[in-house]
């Protein structure tokens, strides 16, 4: 089977069960993006091992998967609780390191506390957005940001190939260019513009800001992730997905535009 087909069906696959999860029941959300959080912190551990940093994933996971959980928590069920059993668990991870006899005990817990920033926070704000317009669960709100990033990687990359001269940001990301990521956001925001009347609770210009939010903060998100496998000179942050790598390489984008629109819509509603 050629890569080219790996990468379409695993592709697919991914979108179905994304989609499906987040129109279904916010439960079948919680249940996946639980998952994905967990697995994208291993996968930070996994490459802040090859710079010899050795983070305590299992305190790791328990602080990102309690932070998660009390997201959904307290929107869901209107309990807060669960963000107090997240700052415990983060005086516990600390505390732990001073018995782990480790060294670089600075990098671990400084690895370990930018993981949960990186990953479980902006996952934690995504329960957030469908209930921001009007306090009613909207799988849509949660739906067209990860639409957006598609749409925008997609004609950044078509748009790119074939029409790219003047590199973006060569020391990082030699094969993206000006052309591709101002082609690739034009036809975003248009996208946008045509999606718009089928997004509940936001108005057309909300839209057109956050397609604008897509274009620019999904580029520093995919800047951001080719900078870390950069530095330590690795093709993907992992292989869960044939053809498309790891968690990191398909949430990167997401990871920087969803805290965006939360403080968007935080100060709009």
């Amino acid at each position: 089977m050629s890569n080219f087909v790996k990468r379409a069906i695993s592709g697919l696959f991914f979108v179905v069960i994304l989609t499906g999860c987040i129109f279904l029941h916010p439960l079948c959300f919680f249940v996946l993006f639980f998952i994905i959080n967990i697995l994208g912190l291993r996968e930070f551990s996994m490459m802040a091992r090859r710079m010899n940093v050795d983070i305590n994933l299992p305190m790791l996971l328990i602080c990102g998967s309690i932070l998660f959980t009390a997201g959904f928590l307290h929107k869901y069920l209107s309990n807060r609780d669960g963000y107090l059993y997240f700052f415990i668990a983060t005086f516990v991870l600390s505390i732990w390191e001073l018995y782990r006899k480790k060294g670089n005990s600075f990098q671990n817990l400084s690895f370990s506390y930018y993981g949960l920033l990186y990953l479980s926070l902006p996952f934690t704000l995504l329960i957030y957005l469908p209930y921001m317009t009007n306090d009613e669960w909207r799988p849509e709100i949660i739906f067209f940001p990860f639409l957006l990033v598609w749409f925008n990687d997609t004609f950044a990359f078509l748009l790119g190939s074939q029409f790219g001269r003047h590199k973006l940001f060569p020391r990082i990301s030699p094969k993206k260019s000006w052309e591709g990521a101002i082609g690739g956001g034009i036809c975003t925001i248009l996208a946008a513009l045509f999606i718009a009347p089928y997004i509940e609770g936001l108005t057309i210009y909300n839209n057109m800001v956050i397609a604008a939010i897509v274009v620019v903060f999904g580029i520093f998100g995919d800047l951001l992730e080719s900078m870390f496998k950069r530095s330590i000179e690795i093709k993907d942050s992992g292989n869960i997905m044939p053809g498309h790598g790891g968690i990191l390489d398909r949430f990167d984008a997401v990871l920087f535009v969803i805290p965006a629109i939360f403080v968007y819509l935080e100060f709009v509603y």
